[in-house]
């Protein structure tokens, strides 16, 4: 049976390839593979369809999937939805672009913070999104692959190396055209096959999913059996799963009388050196079982910090003021469509992704409670799987069907977040590093060339590549969620300042920015086995429960870096340009998304040589500089097309 089942699985892998790499376009232009072709200033149905579409399923990572099942799995009800609340994202991401697209009329998040930052905090930036992009690449495929086999086995690889690839080359083609045209396709099959497994699992759940709680704790009476030995601490598991060790485990453990001090087995010698005697205790982890032990079961409080209302206040603080402005998945598309098509697309497709992760959340919930409380029909080797939550374990507790269902799911959604990845690479590598190279700035993609375009092709192949060694690891997919949020808090505050901040302000960037990642890896760090003695963060958890530290990181690194960017902004506070950069700039006259053309910061020399600031104003509507601007974008294509030798002639 396992062996069909496999074979079943590589079939709709093979299928999901021929059913998107032939049909996936070339772009030939370099307009169409940054920006897929969607015209900016154009309202129209068909780009709030697309980009509604790409929106919701391009941050539906399999892994989002994937934790919100085991947080399910934790929390019940409460865990679903804390994985959920990083996707008010789509609420702060399209407000801060709208403002920044018309008060200023930037076209790439990049582009803005060159401008007002400088090279070095795009540079910066520029790191962080490839950190990000890497991150992307592997805890996606390290999903797929679970389905195929035990990790780090053959097909596991296999099913890693294959999974990565489908999107790498279809995004090689097409880049962020490839993306968008199979998002509509990807998005009417995750909705379906989502809304199908939840109804199946609703259907067979023992009991309401909704009011289910998985963890508690047992009180025996003092003269109970069970603390005596392991037997007896034991016995009031079902026979039926005493022979499963991993459930046998899972429900009670006994731990014998010891002192602190290990080496010591005696508790008069313990005490005489002062030492801590533990009695024998056996500890019950389960309700069924402590009420069959004769115990008294306490719930943990769903409601509370330690049931998991911890991780829902860092979601929502990361998802809201930091996380996704380092993802260009969500950011690249806030720069395509007309402003108020782009909103709306946000909205609509944040409503629909957060139902989405909120509704697979009862997948892990409903693992958790069969194995809680129907035990003796859990086979031994899924019973660990299904007591955490695992998509692929719950998928084959209910057969072969469901079991491909679960895997197109997470087939779909990993591909479509790994094409958006590869989009957002290109783009990384192509206009802005390549055009920070050539023009000394980074380019928006509407000043792409085929140069870049293929710089961005080759980026493709690099990151597919790079992206899948971490695997070699042996990381969780959480990790990528958790601790790469926490090292980015102090982005919040500058790409805020963006949709007001005038002259040239890199301390606004720089102060909170590197804060925010002195704090992330100051946590890391706390993590590690041979930095855990040194560093000493107990002090920073607040609340009792298991991502305590994780939120008491988040709110004292919030805090510093929003302090740290309000000081930042007594500097240069009238917004004066730094000396010899408005000429350089690529935004000095720039036209906006409802057609106006923007003036930026100026500089003038007086007959000293002495450099003195002034702001420009803003003008409207001027069609003359817009003509202007379009032929300075054309000859700037134009020069990239030319020989190097020919270039040092151009005039742009």
């Amino acid at each position: 049976m396992m062996i069909a089942r496999l074979d079943l699985q590589w079939f709709w892998l093979l299928l999901f390839a021929v059913s998107t790499i032939p049909f996936a376009p070339w772009a030939h232009k370099p307009q169409d593979f940054f920006r897929g072709g969607i015209i900016t200033d154009k309202k129209s149905a068909s780009n709030w369809i697309v980009l509604t579409s790409s929106t919701f399923v391009s941050w539906i990572f399999a892994k989002s999937i994937l934790n919100a099942s085991t947080l399910g799995a934790s929390y019940g009800i409460v865990g679903g939805l804390a994985y959920a609340s990083w996707f008010v994202a789509f609420f702060s991401v399209p407000l801060v672009a709208y403002f920044m697209r018309t008060r200023f009329g930037y076209r790439s998040l990049p582009q803005a913070i060159y401008a007002r930052y400088g090279g070095l905090a795009a540079l910066a930036f520029g790191l962080a999104v490839a950190y990000r992009l890497e991150q992307e690449v592997w805890s996606n495929s390290l999903v797929v692959a679970s389905f195929y086999g035990p990790v780090q086995s053959p097909a596991w690889w296999a099913a890693a190396v294959v999974s990565t690839a489908i999107p790498a080359f279809y995004c090689f083609t097409g880049g962020m055209r490839a993306s968008l045209f199979t998002d509509v396709f990807q998005a009417m099959v995750k909705v379906v096959f989502v809304v199908a497994v939840v109804a199946v699992v609703g259907s067979q759940a023992p009991t309401s999913l909704n009011t289910f709680n998985p963890a508690g704790s047992c009180s025996l009476p003092a003269d109970s059996a069970a603390a005596t030995g392991s037997e007896a601490c034991t016995a009031a598991i079902p026979w039926k799963v005493t022979t499963c060790p991993a459930a046998q485990k899972a429900m009670a453990t006994y731990a014998g009388a010891a002192c602190n001090y290990t080496s010591i087995n005696s508790s008069d010698t313990c005490a005489l050196v002062s030492g801590v005697w533990s009695p024998p205790s056996c500890k019950i982890s389960q309700q069924p079982v402590c009420a069959a032990a004769g115990g008294t079961w306490q719930p943990r409080n769903m409601w509370s910090l330690e049931g998991g209302l911890d991780m829902l206040i860092v979601g929502l603080l990361q998802g809201a003021l930091s996380y996704p402005f380092f993802d260009p998945v969500l950011t690249d598309r806030a720069f395509l469509a007309e402003p108020k098509t782009m909103v709306w697309s946000f909205v609509t497709g944040g409503i629909f992704a957060i139902g989405t992760i909120f509704i697979f959340g009862f997948v892990g919930v409903f693992g958790a409670m069969e194995a809680i409380l129907k035990p003796e029909s859990v086979p031994c080797d899924m019973f660990a799987g299904m007591l955490a939550g695992q998509p692929a374990a719950v998928a084959r507790y209910f057969g072969t069907a469901v079991f491909s269902i679960v895997n197109l799911v997470f087939l779909v959604s990993s591909c479509t977040v790994l094409d958006s990845t590869f989009a957002s690479t290109s783009k990384l590598f192509g206009p802005e590093l390549l055009g920070a190279i050539r023009r000394g700035r980074p380019l928006p993609p509407q000043m792409a060339t085929q140069r870049h375009a293929w710089a961005g092709r080759l980026a493709i192949v690099f990151m597919a590549v790079i992206g899948t060694l971490p695997l070699l690891a042996g990381p969780t997919a959480l990790d990528a969620t958790t601790i790469s949020g926490t090292m980015v808090v102090g982005l919040g505050p500058p790409v805020f300042a963006l949709t007001f901040l005038k002259g040239y302000r890199p301390l606004v960037f720089h102060l909170p920015f590197w804060t925010g990642v002195a704090f992330g890896v100051v946590m890391q760090l706390s993590s590690t086995p041979w930095a855990q003695g040194l560093i000493n963060v107990k002090g920073f958890q607040i609340g009792t429960g298991k991502n305590a530290l994780l939120l008491g990181f988040n709110v004292v690194s919030l805090v510093c870096c929003w302090f740290l960017a309000a000081v930042a902004l007594l500097d240069n506070a009238k917004g004066f340009q730094l000396a010899g950069r408005a000429a350089g700039d690529a935004d000095d006259s720039i036209s906006n998304d409802d057609g106006d053309v923007v003036a930026k910061d100026a500089m003038e020399t007086t007959k000293d040589g002495k450099a003195h600031f002034m702001e420009l104003p803003i003008y409207h509507s001027s069609k003359v500089e817009a003509v202007r601007q379009a032929e300075q974008e054309s000859a700037i294509r134009a020069a990239d097309a030319m020989k190097p030798k020919d270039v040092d002639r151009a005039t742009v």
